[in-house]
């Protein structure tokens, strides 16, 4: 692989993988994949110029458009991002763009970086989709992106309230999440804003976001529904109930923040959820392996996957 000045190596250490990577390895996927597909985004390794353990921004964009003058990379037309049409993590190093590598300097473990991409997609939606007047909010999922954005809105000021549905997952989060975060298994409260972090292959989250969510109130939806999901509530409804349905993409660079860097700041404030999050790992051979696990239905199914390389 040839080098460039504005580039560096990183040999990788720990992958995580995303529900996105996971619903595209696993099912046949009826969305566009880039030929060739690359995946791998959550990225964390030893830049190869400093020795440094460094977690990748898998975000590269153009840096001159009308999106990226105001820090919404996440929306420039030109974007590319590593383990999507760059190559990604599911392999022994990953070139860089040099502005994409961030040091971590103060984690527990240098693992818990993988976290800093869902991290930094709970940071931007809190920050960027729930400009409204702090109150209850409540959050439809137990997964990572979930806990991520309870974590961060608990921080911010919210009285959260989450929906887990698994009672394993749910055991588990009582010992690792604040105890002002309130875990509910059936229904959530009448709350000011719900995030829906459990879209995928059924509208049933959004339905239930749309159920929880006071009149007059926002429903943020984190990241993407699954192609050809339609939402099967009348649309009638929602508006007559003056509700604000939005949605919340990626993560971003404005005014005057940084998500993904930001992120790892508030990883590195420590937590034993960041421990529980990261624990099942897989060496980068064993990725058939990584993906039973979590389709796994018994109550010890991982939050997340790691693939490891000892490189």
């Amino acid at each position: 692989m040839s080098s460039a000045p504005d580039t560096t190596l990183v040999e990788t250490r720990f992958t995580g993988l995303c529900g996105s990577d996971v619903a595209k390895l696993n099912h046949p996927w009826q969305g566009r994949l880039p030929e060739p597909w690359y995946p791998g985004h959550e990225i964390v390794g030893v830049d190869t110029e400093t020795g440094d353990w460094v977690a990748i921004d898998p975000l590269v964009s153009c840096r001159s458009c009308h999106y990226c003058d105001r820090g919404h990379v996440h929306l420039c037309p030109r974007l590319q991002r590593i383990g999507w049409d760059l190559p990604g993590g599911l392999a022994g190093c990953v070139r860089a763009p040099r502005d994409s590598i961030v040091p971590l300097r103060h984690l527990r473990d240098p693992a818990h970086g993988a976290l800093a991409d869902p991290m930094a997609v709970a940071l931007h939606g809190v920050r960027c989709g729930l400009r409204v007047p702090m109150g209850r909010l409540g959050i439809i999922g137990g997964g990572v992106l979930a806990v991520c954005t309870a974590i961060c809105a608990a921080e911010a000021g919210w009285d959260v309230h989450m929906l887990v549905r698994e009672p394993s997952r749910s055991h588990q989060l009582r010992y690792v999440l604040d105890r002002h975060i309130i875990l509910h298994s059936a229904e959530l409260p009448a709350c000011d804003a719900v995030v829906d972090a459990a879209s995928g292959h059924s509208d049933a989250p959004i339905r239930q976001a749309l159920k929880a969510v006071r009149d007059g109130g926002t429903v943020l939806v984190q990241n993407a529904y699954a192609p050809r999901v339609v939402l099967s509530v009348p649309l009638r409804d929602v508006f007559r109930r003056s509700i604000t349905l939005r949605g919340s993409f990626s993560y971003c660079r404005a005014d005057g923040h940084d998500d993904f860097r930001d992120a790892i700041d508030v990883i590195a404030k420590g937590g034993d959820w960041a421990a529980l999050m990261t624990r099942d790992r897989f060496p980068l051979g064993e990725l058939p392996q990584g993906l039973a696990a979590l389709n796994n239905e018994a109550r010890h199914r991982p939050f997340k996957v790691l693939l490891t390389s000892d490189t």
